[in-house]
């Protein structure tokens, strides 16, 4: 009786994270016009992208503009559901630009894009200003969560620091901008606005707890020589303080395995508390598709890293 009692359990439990949406961020690390060119490398990436319900992808770099949709027309043929792609412009300070780009497989994400928009960077802040987009639960659950925003990140390598920290005016900027998110009582708004610290210290550090849940999510190139473990433990005790790290050093998102570059920051207990225990980690592209480390770098330099939510 026992037996059948934890089998019970189990197969609830398979049901109930079967039912959950799947988010990925995957850096594609100089995706342009010769990747798009190659029919098999683009299959395999579609395949990749597949995994995820809803994608957030870094690195698309074709001047033609003409590699992202190379790669949407692919993955739609790989996938039994549609996605809806969401394309930035073309950011960046030098002659190589990249775009962003959230895919999104609503019938399983089960959420809807409201707006997105790059960051107006009118401090010269970045290489690459943050896409910015933000997404409606289309049946909120017992999560509570209704709308969240992702800022989909590539920080520039020798600037990654700075850079990270930097993204408190972005989120500044956010709060500012989308009060109609904060307004949850008279005074949310401003405490918001307060708590959202800039330029923190051990004595001032920010304090960031709203309904309105925020995601930092994309290369951070946070990790091995361009943010010491100096640096990142200051990150975590005092700038992000009141950020969730979903992604800590204990698994590496670059191919060779000797990195944690890539990461998702969550501001916000009710999405955080919502996420499937233990379904925060890497996929080993190489396992997954039998590939060789030669084989795997052609795709990317990166593999992916993912999450899975109910909401």
């Amino acid at each position: 009786m026992q037996f059948v009692s934890n089998l019970l359990v189990c197969a609830i439990a398979l049901a109930t994270y079967a039912s959950a949406a799947r988010i990925g961020s995957f850096n594609l690390h100089q995706y342009g016009s010769k990747k798009a060119a190659n029919a098999d490398l683009t299959n395999t990436v579609a395949q990749i992208i597949s995994d995820f319900d809803l994608a957030i992808i870094q690195e698309i770099s074709d001047v033609s503009l003409r590699a992202p949709y190379v790669l949407f027309e692919e993955l739609n043929k790989v996938s039994q559901e549609p996605y809806t792609m969401t394309l930035s412009p073309r950011v960046g300070r030098s002659a190589t630009k990249e775009q962003y780009i959230f895919f999104n497989r609503e019938s399983q994400s089960g959420v809807e894009i409201v707006e997105s928009y790059i960051y107006d960077d009118t401090k010269d802040l970045f290489e690459r200003p943050p896409f910015i987009g933000t997404f409606k639960v289309k049946n909120p659950g017992k999560s509570g969560v209704k709308l969240f925003t992702i800022m989909d990140v590539h920080l520039r390598p020798s600037a990654a620091y700075r850079e990270l920290l930097d993204m408190r005016t972005v989120i500044e900027d956010f709060i500012q901008i989308h009060p109609q998110y904060f307004d949850q009582t008279p005074t949310s708004l401003q405490e918001a606005l307060d708590q959202n610290v800039e330029n923190a210290t051990a004595g001032n550090k920010p304090s960031l707890k709203t309904n309105h849940p925020i995601l930092i999510v994309g290369d951070f190139n946070a990790d091995c020589s361009y943010i010491s473990t100096k640096r990142q433990q200051l990150l975590r005790t005092i700038d992000y303080v009141d950020f969730t790290w979903a992604i800590n050093n204990e698994v590496k998102t670059n191919t060779r395995q000797t990195c944690t570059y890539d990461r998702i920051l969550i501001n916000g207990a009710n999405f955080a508390n919502a996420i499937v225990p233990k379904s925060n980690t890497t996929v080993n592209i190489q396992e997954k598709f039998g590939m060789s480390l030669e084989e795997a770098l052609d795709v990317s330099d990166h593999i992916p890293i993912k999450f899975d939510i109910e909401w």
